[in-house]
């Protein structure tokens, strides 16, 4: 079985992927290729370093073109990727992050819904794709705490009550940085993991998490989530 989890953003999205026993992450990014911590993890994340010129472009209906070509290339390298990397003769599960419906810009949302909306359409062609789930940002975040940290069965209603962090943070209330407390408290030993342990110091004096983990995190436990039963 393939899993798929991606977190979608226009400047950043990340893909993990878990093709058997192999775990294989893409960033599809912005920064450059000399930022320190692109450089400190090319051996972990496969990158494709992206570029918008639509941005630069003064005239609103070619600017408004020129974003449509652009997004249309970025989701074709996004879907090529994940279809080359793949096990084509085993059935997919894909997980998506959704909307961030708190955003203040309306532009942003208008942009992260016509992006995702060209991949998502691209993905559904995937052959043998089994499913196709859409997750809220919530549900992301209270699956990776419950994946981590457990829960336990209300007496009364039967629902799951999921275990709050070290911190005493519940799942539901993560952060950025929630989350990759989460990955290292979980201890595995996938090369994502790994390179979360060895830079671990350095990555918790930091009051944000930096680009590319926070993304690439995000994926790996959406990832995750078709392997979590309700």
């Amino acid at each position: 079985m393939n899993l798929i989890g991606i977190d979608i953003s226009i400047d950043s999205t990340a893909v993990s992927i878990m093709r058997g026993d192999d775990l294989i992450i893409s960033n599809f990014t912005t920064l450059k290729q000399n930022v320190g911590w692109v450089k400190k993890t090319m051996d972990t994340i496969d990158y494709e370093f992206i570029n918008y010129t639509y941005k630069d472009i003064d005239n609103y209906t070619e600017r408004t073109i020129m974003q449509h070509r652009e997004y249309n290339h970025v989701t074709d390298l996004i879907f090529n990727k994940i279809k080359g990397n793949i096990d084509k003769n085993d059935k997919t599960m894909i997980a998506i992050e959704g909307y961030n419906y708190g955003l203040k810009n309306t532009n942003s949302i208008v942009d992260i819904v016509i992006f995702s909306t060209l991949l998502r359409n691209k993905l559904l062609s995937l052959s043998k794709l089994e499913t196709m789930i859409i997750l809220s940002p919530m549900t992301v975040k209270s699956k990776a705490a419950e994946l981590v940290y457990g829960f336990e069965l209300s007496p009364k209603a039967k629902n799951k009550m999921i275990n709050k962090n070290n911190d005493g943070i519940s799942g539901g209330d993560f952060n950025k940085k929630d989350m990759m407390k989460a990955l290292i408290d979980l201890g595995e030993n996938d090369k994502l993991s790994m390179t979360l342990y060895k830079y671990k110091d350095d990555l918790l004096k930091l009051k944000n998490v930096p680009k590319p983990f926070d993304d690439v995190i995000d994926s790996f436990f959406i990832m995750r989530t078709l392997i979590i039963k309700d």
